[in-house]
């Protein structure tokens, strides 16, 4: 298969949003025109809407992007206790209906994987699709049982030298999941500047697949 072009990732053209909740403002960097896409990062000091930078320019061309930053992370409101995945699903709904966002497509990353799964599993109507990103899962019985309650089409994608959630787990999701398909990017379609990087963030690994592969799926 011919490797995407590479585009320099310019992120012009946004805006900054800080979205009121009922938990606490959101920030939000938003761009483009169409339907609603919503990227939600993982765990950690490091994630913030520049998670994304590699992707929000050109997935902007198809969607109006919101690049969020979860409470207590980046820009966004800092609550007095840090909120559980439950919580910060609730919380992206209230920013759904704040921007008067009917449905959404939503990416999640890691953990913020695991907040997406839950918007789709208990508001289902809010969902368009789902793309999951080297995406933690409660893979316990369960858990399971909740993933295959999810209705949207999902794709699932994976560093294959994942070494934080090692991509065996990929093929889980997969089979939890019904409507889904699974994309597992190898080291020789890593961004020529990612080839030293420990993986797990597939969108800045793999950001010239990651971007053609989700587009892709979007517009189908």
């Amino acid at each position: 298969m011919r490797r995407p072009s590479a585009i320099e990732p310019k992120v012009e053209m946004l805006e900054y949003k800080f979205i009121p909740t009922s938990f606490g403002k959101i920030h939000a960097v938003v761009g483009g025109e169409g339907p609603a896409l919503i990227l939600v990062h993982g765990f950690g000091d490091s994630n913030t809407w520049q998670t994304w930078v590699k992707n929000v320019d050109a997935l902007s061309m198809l969607a109006r992007v919101y690049a969020v930053e979860l409470l207590g992370y980046g820009e966004s409101d800092q609550p007095k206790e840090a909120l559980d995945t439950a919580e910060h699903a609730a919380s992206l709904v209230e920013l759904m209906k704040a921007q008067e966002i009917a449905r959404a497509s939503l990416i999640g990353l890691s953990w913020g994987g695991q907040i997406v799964q839950g918007i789709a599993e208990r508001y289902p109507e809010r969902v368009d699709k789902l793309v999951l990103v080297d995406s933690l899962f409660d893979s316990t019985e369960p858990g399971l049982a909740q993933l295959a309650k999810i209705q949207a089409p999902t794709l699932i994608v994976w560093d294959q030298d994942d070494q934080l959630i090692p991509a065996q787990w990929a093929h889980i999701l997969n089979m939890a999941i019904r409507d889904s398909r699974l994309v597992i990017f190898p080291a020789e379609q890593r961004d020529p500047d990612m080839v030293g990087h420990t993986g797990h963030w597939a969108q800045l690994t793999h950001s010239l697949w990651f971007n053609k592969t989700v587009t892709e799926f979007l517009q189908e």
